[in-house]
């Protein structure tokens, strides 16, 4: 399990699950949250203009960080070799804006915007 009191949990709430594919989170706000705004997987390296999954989001106010985007199970290739997040946005967290403390050999983050998180992020 990835995290328990995160206000939106896209395939992490039972841990990583190859069964748990092609779910879309887009121009969504996750504010007030307990621990993390939102939990979602990362996509293929490379490709962040492709990804149609997870884009526009948002998190706010949360009681931790902002976000968590940890390796898919259900990538086509190995991503713990590498795994990219992409097009997010994070601000007025009381830790990080983005926390990707998972094991990959590379981790990419492209298109993020973080604006006043008390530590930034953590990859």
């Amino acid at each position: 399990m990835l995290d328990k009191e995160a206000c939106i949990v896209i395939c992490g709430y039972f841990g990583s699950d190859s069964k748990c594919r092609d779910n879309k989170l887009i121009n969504s706000v996750a504010a007030g949250c307990p621990f993390a705004g939102i939990v979602h997987p990362g996509h293929e390296c490379g490709e962040s203009a492709k990804n149609v999954h997870f884009i526009g989001n948002v998190a706010h106010s949360v009681e931790g960080c902002g976000a968590h985007i940890f390796p898919n199970a259900a990538s086509a290739k190995t991503q713990d070799i590498c795994y990219e997040g992409s097009h997010f946005a994070a601000y007025k967290t009381t830790q990080l804006g983005l926390a990707t403390h998972f094991v990959s050999r590379e981790i990419i983050m492209t298109n993020m915007t973080m604006i006043d998180n008390v530590l930034g992020i953590n990859l």
